[in-house]
């Protein structure tokens, strides 16, 4: 027996049509793996979306290939991700599982001692036991840890299965997660698998009482950095477990997404021509056919603005060879000369992400989630969620209410907290 384990596919992420085209292809390819080795179920332990309701293109790809999925009988069990989390179960994937697509994982049940208590949901055909939560927007997935019942989920017989989707400090990398981490402590003991979500890179290991802690990484890019580690080299793919009454193998299953080639250039004490001069240069001097290419300018120039290091004749030559994406980054790049009065950016996100940048770094808070990294992600959700347009047919007493709702999970706040 043996299922498949995949996360943090992002559907719904890229804004270019090519890298759309490339998401897209990656997550078909990674369900007909799935069908192709007759797995028994398949587990996506969150952010199968980037938010809870994409766009309809991406709803419509993602139906017709978990309808065929359903057709070869193979169940998907999910939770959420922080991403495609929804308080009010307003998300496409409750619309996957109530066609029956997919089954969701969650069931809690909250007790009059404060706990929270899980149930367990049975595979019919490998007997396999799941239990999980769902993750939360803003760190708030610790709270929910911290009350769990974690002795009934223990005390449970047979080959089981903890799906979750939040970050474990024990076992931390370079994946740039967002979010705080918790304790490995604050999962339950005893279970043959965990299948993780949120941390985007692969990774499987093993702790006292906890065998086989997986994070199985994204499918291709849920967050810009992830294409400039694809470009170094990162595996990206599913991870497929084997086992029978225990885990007898966990195999990582590559799956291509595309061909990547990198230009960086080191601004440090030069101007803004002589690093023109040399993106030029390096833009003429490789081969960007049918690449994603990354460009990186970094570092402190003397003098100039960084507005003037220009980069759109290097991506129209760039273009112009083949390349099917080119993408910006000089998120580092300052200058000496002039201080930043105001944020830039290629294109919306960077913008976004730089005003916030800029103006949380000069906020103080006895709250830290408000503020550095944390505080910039949780005003880009917010900020996001507040622009979302009035759905047809949507009254405007239904529409503020959503929006509302929406907003007061982000900042991590109940319905009932609001005054």
């Amino acid at each position: 027996m043996r299922f498949a384990h995949l996360s943090d596919i992002h559907l719904g992420f890229q804004k270019s049509k090519a890298l759309q085209d490339i998401e897209r292809q990656v997550f078909e390819k990674a369900l007909d793996e799935c069908v192709s080795l007759k797995v028994d179920f398949i587990l996506i332990p969150g952010d199968l979306f980037h938010i809870n309701i994409p766009e309809m293109r991406v709803q419509k790809f993602t139906f017709s290939k978990f309808r065929q999925v359903y057709d070869a009988g193979i169940p998907v069990y999910v939770v959420y991700g922080s991403h495609d989390f929804s308080p009010v179960a307003n998300s496409v994937i409750d619309l996957l599982a109530e066609v029956g697509y997919i089954t969701k994982v969650t069931k809690s049940n909250s007790r009059e001692d404060g706990k929270i208590s899980l149930d367990f949901l049975t595979d019919s055909k490998t007997g396999a036991k799941i239990a999980g939560l769902s993750g939360l927007k803003v760190g708030k997935d610790r709270q929910w840890y911290e009350k769990l019942d974690r002795s009934s989920l223990e005390a449970e017989s047979g080959f089981k299965i903890f799906m979750f989707h939040g970050g474990i400090s024990d076992m931390k990398t370079d994946s740039g997660i967002e979010g705080e981490l918790m304790p490995l402590s604050l999962l339950p003991k005893g279970f043959s698998y965990y299948a993780g979500g949120h941390m985007h890179k692969f990774n499987h290991q093993k702790f006292p009482g906890y065998a086989h802690i997986v994070y199985s990484g994204t499918l291709f890019a849920g967050r810009s950095p992830d294409l400039e580690e694809n470009a170094k080299g990162q595996r990206r793919g599913f991870v497929l477990v084997e086992f029978e009454d225990e885990v007898k193998t966990v195999e990582f299953v590559d799956l291509k997404n595309t061909s990547y080639e990198t230009i960086e250039v080191n601004a440090k004490n030069r101007k803004a021509e002589s690093v023109n001069q040399e993106l030029q240069e390096k833009a003429g001097g490789i081969d960007p056919k049918d690449s994603v290419v990354i460009i990186k300018i970094y570092g402190e120039m003397t003098s100039g603005k960084t507005v003037d290091v220009d980069v759109s004749a290097a991506r129209e030559k760039l273009f112009e060879a083949g390349a099917i994406s080119v993408n910006i980054s000089k998120n580092k790049l300052t200058s000496k000369e002039y201080s930043i009065t105001e944020a830039k950016g290629e294109d919306r996100e960077e913008i976004e992400t730089n005003v916030f940048t800029e103006n949380i770094g000069q906020c103080t808070s006895e709250h830290k989630e408000l503020l550095g990294e944390k505080g910039v992600q949780l005003a880009k959700r917010l900020l996001y969620e507040l622009s979302k347009d009035q759905l047809s047919n949507e009254k405007k007493g239904e529409y503020a209410s959503r929006i509302r709702d929406e907003a007061l999970a982000i900042l991590g706040l109940d319905k009932d907290d609001h005054k």
